[in-house]
């Protein structure tokens, strides 16, 4: 097998411009989308990739800097012990990093070490997470942000046109605006397509209490809709669990959380229909694999969280095919080119699904002409 010893761990930081189509949403309006692209590189000549989805949004620099403070824990070590590496990044930062931001860090190593192992082995990371469970899965296009009513009915027109057959949409404003919104969508896409509803108030500086999430949920009902997400602030777990107690629609969060110790008290709650969990934001591959056990002993099923670049997406969809249970993959439709241009293999809807991956490893590609196209904007944040 090729000489797997780390030689390097570095973070590269990407900034798109999204000053001619800024993305609207109830959470904030983004100006800048940053991505945060650790690369581990082997003495045989493999690179992997993580990526630090919620970090690179928000915090590229402190990003940065917690990998290299990461980064002598790996040097000369063995690649393919991506679990072993991943703990020793825990122990090794127990005093400060139990979750946040250096939680999300080292999973994103972690997912960078995975991909290394698949590819010294030849094979797609999801051979190593358990097997292929699924030739193909269903996409739901992930879009939806605010946006006037001609856009927002083209944007679910081309959604008809390039075959998908499920579609999530954002909301959070007045609930005379939530309910147009959610009629329209449904008027456009019609009967056969799947329709969730995502209040994203995980994100909202001023959340949705449990009973004004549950009069969105009531006055959205007769749209049909398959789940109602991110109800509640994500550290209120017992408004969750009311909302679910009384909610006609499954409850759907978690893409917030990090790590197991976060998602526990959803399951103990019994505040979910379905949980989100992302690798490059929850804490990595194993991670990401306990919480769904966790998640399965409780009844609740499992949709990975997609809404960052290629690494990101070829990440998740690495876990939902290698799981018996996975259901859905999240594409995220807000048209930004890294989402393709990072990707070795470029993602094709056939028959509203994707097929699983070939490729060996996660199938990134970084070359010189992204990071020049695409280089750090200094003083770039995710929010205004």
């Amino acid at each position: 097998m090729n000489d797997t010893t780390i030689t390097t761990v570095h973070c590269h930081l990407l900034t798109q411009d999204l000053s001619r189509s800024a993305i609207r949403w109830a959470g904030g309006n983004m100006r800048y989308w940053n991505t945060a692209l650790i690369e581990v590189a082997t003495a045989g000549g493999l690179r992997g990739f993580g990526e630090a989805y919620y970090p690179g949004l928000s915090a590229p620099l402190a990003t940065r800097a917690l990998t290299e403070n990461f980064a002598p824990l790996l040097i000369a070590e063995d690649a393919t012990e991506a679990t072993a590496l991943f703990h020793r990044m825990r122990s090794k930062s127990l005093a400060w990093g139990k979750s946040g931001l250096p939680l999300m860090v080292a999973g994103s190593i972690e997912v960078a070490l995975w991909d290394i192992k698949a590819q010294a082995l030849g094979v797609p990371l999801h051979q190593l997470l358990g097997g292929k469970a699924h030739d193909a899965i269903t996409v739901y296009a992930s879009g939806g942000t605010d946006a006037p009513r001609d856009q927002l009915v083209a944007e679910m027109e081309s959604y008809l046109e390039r075959g998908f057959r499920a579609v999530k949409i954002r909301i959070g404003r007045s609930v005379a605006e939530d309910v147009e919104k959610v009629r329209l969508c449904r008027d456009v896409l019609g009967a056969d397509v799947e329709l969730m509803v995502d209040a994203v108030m995980g994100h909202n500086p001023n959340p949705f209490s449990a009973k004004e999430a549950l009069a969105r949920i009531n006055a959205i009902e007769k749209f049909d809709i398959t789940w109602f997400e991110d109800p509640v602030a994500n550290s209120d777990y017992a408004g969750c669990a009311y909302v679910r107690q009384h909610s006609p629609v499954p409850v759907a969060a978690g893409e917030t959380a990090v790590g197991v110790n976060d998602f526990l008290p959803y399951f103990e709650h019994g505040a979910l229909d379905w949980v989100q969990p992302d690798p490059t934001h929850s804490g990595g591959i194993g991670e990401c694999m306990a919480i769904a056990a966790l998640a399965r002993a409780h009844g609740v099923r499992v949709i990975y969280h997609s809404w960052g670049m290629a690494p990101c997406l070829a990440a998740n969809y690495s876990l939902a095919f290698a799981d018996p249970h996975a259901r859905y993959l999240e594409y995220p439709t807000h048209g930004l080119p890294l989402v393709e241009e990072l990707a070795e293999t470029p993602f094709r809807l056939v028959d509203g699904k994707f097929a699983a991956p070939t490729q060996p490893g996660l199938g990134v590609k970084l070359t010189d002409d992204i990071l020049a196209r695409y280089a750090f904007v200094e003083g770039s944040t995710f929010w205004p």
